[in-house]
């Protein structure tokens, strides 16, 4: 009887085990990876494809994409979880063609044309997103002095963690990201595995940890870094978003100081704020640039 008893314990404490580790093997390498199918050419911009280096040696891909009026003013591009940038060019192409900024996209680590096979949802991104910053700056310094942030769900998380290391920056549009890690993983293993937080989710959790190889890899969070941010702050979330759902961007906007703005987009899912409601969207977030960013328009300041 003991030992059918120790058979019976036994397998859920397997099952578990065998969930947690392939649901961190999710986390860390998305399965549902987007394939570069869109780029600039295809809307008729014209762009630069650029790469630079990672502070622990990656090579990752960008495109910039200059201003039709040879403005310095700058928008930083930060694409979501298992995406690219090219998938979120249809989104923000308005603020190069409408209102003449300079795009500088860029895949994270383990996206699209980036080197890297591992995901971390914040730890090693702000080692992109450091890069990305450092390579404006060498290489564009006017628009480096003259630059905003956009960012869309893990983007926009990733973004928000890295506001207070950058106070040069103008303006941030973060659109559903996440408040907190732990958080969020809870989230995504209930809408991807349908499993529950105990005993599965936290074992997922030590299961990244361990897979991953960084033991602090879910304490990352950007509702404990954006108060300590300084940026003028737009965020938007989506009224039906079941993966960032208004009360938690809603939270993590009450963790930042102002200026701040917040727009509760009416049916909107997880990430298609603009899809939804384009018209007012363009407008909303072209009207909150044009207050915090300056002009810098002339040819002379190209980059």
């Amino acid at each position: 009887m003991s030992h059918l008893l120790l058979v019976v314990a036994a397998v859920p404490a397997a099952v578990t085990v065998g969930l947690a580790y392939y649901g961190a093997g999710m986390l860390l390498h998305p399965p549902a990876m987007s394939p570069m199918v869109f780029f600039p050419d295809q809307f008729g911009i014209a762009y630069e494809k650029v790469a630079f280096r990672s502070s622990d040696g990656l090579t990752l891909s960008g495109w910039f994409v200059p201003s039709p009026s040879g403005s310095d003013k700058t928008m930083l591009i930060c694409h979501g979880w298992g995406d690219n940038k090219g998938e979120i060019l249809e989104q923000t192409l308005f603020l190069n063609r409408t209102e003449n900024f300079n795009l500088f996209y860029f895949d994270f680590r383990g996206h699209g044309e980036s080197e890297g096979d591992q995901v971390t949802l914040g730890k090693l991104e702000l080692r992109d997103f450091a890069a990305a910053m450092a390579y404006l700056k060498e290489s564009r310094p006017r628009c480096a002095a003259n630059l905003g942030v956009f960012g869309l769900s893990m983007g926009a998380a990733v973004a928000a963690m890295a506001l207070p290391s950058y106070p040069q920056l103008k303006a941030a549009v973060l659109e559903s990201p996440f408040a907190d890690f732990h958080e969020v993983g809870r989230r995504w293993a209930w809408h991807r595995l349908r499993v529950p937080y105990f005993p599965v989710v936290m074992t997922i959790k030590y299961m990244a940890r361990l897979r991953s190889g960084h033991a602090d890899i879910d304490r990352y969070s950007p509702e404990a870094c954006l108060p300590a941010a300084k940026t003028p702050l737009f965020m938007i979330a989506g009224e039906r978003d079941g993966i960032m759902p208004p009360e938690d961007i809603r939270r993590l906007f009450s963790a930042a100081r102002e200026p701040k703005e917040f727009w509760l987009v009416p049916g909107a899912a997880h990430a298609q704020c603009r899809r939804t409601a384009p018209a007012d969207y363009e407008a909303r977030v072209a009207a909150f640039l044009r207050a915090r960013m300056s002009c810098g328009d002339g040819a002379q300041h190209a980059g």
